[in-house]
């Protein structure tokens, strides 16, 4: 001890290690860091344990010691900074500090200013400033920077990747290694500070990578907290997705697989900590000092490193020394370049030319399990990558295995019906909730609805759902989602899933149909005008051919029943055997056929003026009956679509109607529906809206309907971020749907199969009708007129047959009593005849003569 300088002593505390008394062998290393770094302590308890495990037996006798002492870099002022500098740099001109451990500190470990004479062990990668350090000088523990870059394009090259995006915060020296492959990289800079999965400007980055569309990935880094929250971000974002492929040159990817549950998607790794070389015993130092498996192996290395050389120069300790031996810097530098291999926890250690060489790292593949797929080997300052010939193998039959669950997707929607509706329960319900489920089962993945709302900003309305997909707090989005140019260029659409065009929801009017239609024509005075021309007709047949002296012999008589039979015929154009044979008849007839045809004449022609008058619909059917009269409201919802059609229309109508709507905007421009649907039931207001909207509303109202307008064609679609890697499986889940029928029959569950009305909905504003043809309606009177006289005549039949069988059985009944009072017959058969009314008179004027 007495040759340590005042300045070294200062700077340096010194543990003792199982020496008892006697001379040691001794090396003297600063431990570099700032002010609360307990690196030092850390390795004097490493230390300890690793003595204690190699010499159990306490009365045994060592003969080396290890003196970590901490050169702190105090960056609290320029004045600490300044006496860090001058205290580290007074230290380490000291000889017998052999070795300088700890990170890079830029100026602090600069080997040119501060570590003048001695090797720094760096236990950190330097980055890109590893250009700056000086070979001669620093021994890097972990792989050098430049024999990582060419392995990870190397195994890049291997698998085939031709377009890559590379992560890092700092170091992007990978990139001209895999230019020189003839491998395309797209430098994704990450912030330089991380702090959780949810970091702002990480999920920034994230969801532009996610927006590129790229498909492999490279994260670089050796810090597990930084792998951590990337990976765990990039599994919120779904960009650990089947079809993308990342790898992580983090050295013990083991430790990233094994802290998760589970990792959707084909991730490769490095591994080059062997963990079972860590002795069991150090992990409560590495749970006091909140260290990863990486830290610890490598704090383990170096104090093993330390042990190896040490034990080189002493012959493993076992004999005292004339005096204490401390190695100097440059003997310690020689020693450790010159020594055996040393094999660590990170894989064994001997250097060629100042690097590293002779070691290896494992190339891992997890894809639902983890397995070894590959090795890269450093040696003498070259690499080499070897792929197993099963990997191949593998990955060509993984890929007529079915896909990996998709991880659960968080999707948002805003009420509105009928797409995304709440029942009575706060269960979701509708068109959109129960498509979801179907994709779901077809894509495999799992979802939870998030309800969003609209909110407004800078007086402009934005949407809930484009807002979430735009900021990463969702993965998918359903409802009444339009596809526009404007959200296009934000976030992406499925396949159409609906198509509508604008309709007008009004109430339906009042029924118009007339089973007596052919009496249109007439006046109900002329009809009765038209039966009493009937009568007076017949009568007068009837009495002009009392005079027809013709007929007394005829069989064709003129009686009333028959003479208002002949007039009915003549009237209806039907056929009789009867015709008048005086002038005076054949006058009145003549006469009464020329009524006859003006009559048809004009029944034939306001007849057919009536149905065609009957055809128009004066009733509100186009926007253009709408912009023509003022006595029925119209409108818009607020904030719509539509609305913002009509606003920005500079055609008319529809620049006219915005102009009604602005003139009385309260009651025109609404957002609460149900109070919409009831001023449509009162027919003071119409509504303007997408056809499956008042589609669904008429449906579940009977006295209103829906009338589909030429225009307003637009598309509903399900929404994604910008790049979402599933986006494909859904589309391909709805395209099936789609053949399959299931998309049809949601529609018709949603819309045509959910109305309870039982009554006739037919009127005549319904539907736009391309032709007037008669319906049965028109012409229905006509038969119940023909049944009913049909009914009529039966009776009259029934009535007739009754009458004439009593009339029958009267007459049957008299002959009978007149049979009865008949005289007796004479004995010689002689019957006098019966004594008659005229007999009488005929035998009194007998008698009279006489």
């Amino acid at each position: 001890m007495g040759h340590h300088s005042p300045a070294l002593l200062g700077a340096v505390l010194v543990v003792l290690v199982n020496v008892t008394s006697g001379f040691q062998f001794m090396i003297n290393a600063s431990v570099m860091g700032y002010p609360a770094s307990t690196d030092a302590d850390l390795y004097r308890e490493i230390a300890d344990i690793l003595l204690r495990e190699e010499n159990p037996r306490p009365r045994k006798q060592s003969y080396c010691a290890i003196h970590f002492g901490k050169v702190s870099f105090d960056t609290t002022n320029g004045s600490t900074i300044y006496r860090s500098l001058t205290a580290a740099r007074r230290n380490f001109q000291n000889h017998h500090v052999a070795v300088a451990i700890g990170p890079y500190i830029d100026v602090f470990t600069s080997t040119n200013y501060v570590i003048l004479n001695q090797r720094h062990m760096l236990t950190s990668s330097a980055g890109q400033k590893s250009e700056l350090l000086d070979p001669d000088m620093v021994v890097s523990l972990l792989p050098e920077r430049h024999n990582l870059s060419e392995a990870v394009a190397r195994i890049v090259e291997k698998l085939d990747w031709k377009y890559v995006a590379l992560l890092s915060q700092d170091d992007f020296s990978t990139v001209l290694n895999l230019g020189t492959h003839g491998i395309q990289v797209s430098p994704i800079r990450l912030p330089s500070r991380i702090d959780s999965d949810e970091d702002v400007d990480l999920v920034r980055n994230l969801m532009e990578l996610r927006a590129s569309q790229k498909k492999r990935f490279i994260l670089h880094s050796t810090k597990r907290d930084t792998v951590m929250h990337v990976m765990r971000a990039a599994k919120r974002l779904h960009l650990l997705h089947h079809t993308i492929q990342w790898l992580v040159d983090y050295p013990d990817f083991e430790d990233i697989v094994k802290d998760e549950e589970s990792w959707p998607g084909s991730i490769f790794g490095l591994q080059l900590l062997r963990a079972d070389k860590i002795p069991a015993n150090i992990s409560h130092v590495a749970d006091q000092h909140n260290m990863t498996r990486l830290e610890v192996g490598l704090a383990v290395d170096v104090v093993g490193l330390l042990r190896h050389v040490l034990y080189t120069k002493a012959k493993n300790c076992s004999r005292e020394p004339r005096g204490n031996n401390v190695i100097a810097a440059g003997e310690f530098s020689d020693t450790l370049t010159e020594a055996p291999p040393y094999q660590g926890a990170l894989g064994q250690y001997m250097w060629y030319i100042n690097d590293r060489s002779n070691y290896y790292i494992d190339i891992l593949h997890y894809e639902q399990t983890l397995k070894k797929v590959g090795q890269c080997t450093f040696y003498n300052k070259t690499s080499s990558v070897g792929l197993f010939a099963n990997f191949t193998r593998t990955k060509v039959r993984e890929k007529r295995l079915p896909r990996a669950k998709v991880e659960k997707l968080r999707v948002v929607a805003r009420l509105h019906e009928p797409f995304v509706m709440k029942n009575s329960e706060g269960e979701f319900e509708g068109f959109n909730v129960d498509l979801l489920a179907l994709i779901a089962q077809k894509v495999n993945f799992t979802y939870e609805i998030i309800e969003v709302t609209d909110t407004e900003y800078d007086g402009e309305i934005v949407n809930g759902m484009v807002q979430e997909l735009l900021t990463g707090n969702a993965s998918m989005a359903v409802g009444a989602l339009e596809v526009t140019a404007k959200m296009e260029e934000d976030i992406s659409f499925s396949y159409t899933i609906l198509s509508t065009k604008a309709s007008i929801l009004a109430k339906k009017g009042e029924s118009t149909r007339n089973f007596f239609q052919f009496l249109g024509p007439f006046s109900i005075g002329l009809w009765f005008m038209i039966l009493g021309f009937i009568m007076v007709a017949g009568t007068a047949l009837y009495t002009m051919s009392r005079f027809d002296h013709t007929q007394e012999n005829s069989e064709q008589r003129f009686d009333l029943k028959e003479s208002l039979w002949y007039s009915i015929n003549v009237l209806l154009q039907g056929t009789t055997e009867y015709s008048p044979q005086t002038t005076s008849m054949r006058t009145i007839i003549a006469f009464f056929w020329f009524c006859v045809l003006i009559i048809d004449a004009a029944y034939t022609a306001n007849l057919a003026a009536y149905l065609t008058l009957q055809q128009i619909d004066d009733r509100i059917r186009t926007v253009y009956d709408l912009a023509g009269q003022t006595e029925i409201l119209y409108g818009v919802e607020n904030n719509s679509n539509l609305m913002t059609f009509f606003k920005t229309a500079s055609v008319d109508p529809y620049e006219r109607m915005w102009a009604f709507m602005k003139l009385k905007e309260e009651q025109t421009i609404l957002s609460n529906k149900t109070k919409i649907v009831e001023l449509v039931k009162e027919g003071k207001y119409a509504f303007i809206a997408d056809r499956v909207v008042n589609d669904y509303y008429a449906l579940g109202h009977c006295e209103l309907e829906s009338i589909e307008q030429n225009f307003g064609q637009k598309d509903f679609s399900l929404g994604f971020p910008r790049g979402a890697p599933y986006k494909d499986d859904v589309n391909r889940a709805l395209l099936s749907l789609k053949e399959e029928g299931k998309l049809d029959i949601l529609t018709k569950k949603w819309w045509t199969s959910r109305t309870n009305c039982t009554g006739d909905s037919k009127t005549r504003s319904i539907t736009d009708k391309t032709t007037k043809e008669l319906e049965l309606t028109n012409m229905f009177g006509v038969f119940i007129v023909l049944g009913s006289f049909v009914v009529l005549s039966v009776i009259v039949e029934i009535i007739e047959r009754i009458t004439t069988c009593v009339e029958g059985k009267k007459k049957q009944k008299k002959e009978k009593e007149e049979t009865k009072e008949k005289p007796k017959p004479l004995s010689d058969g002689f019957q006098p005849p019966p004594i008659t009314e005229g007999s009488e008179k005929k035998e009194k004027s007998l008698f009279a003569d006489y």
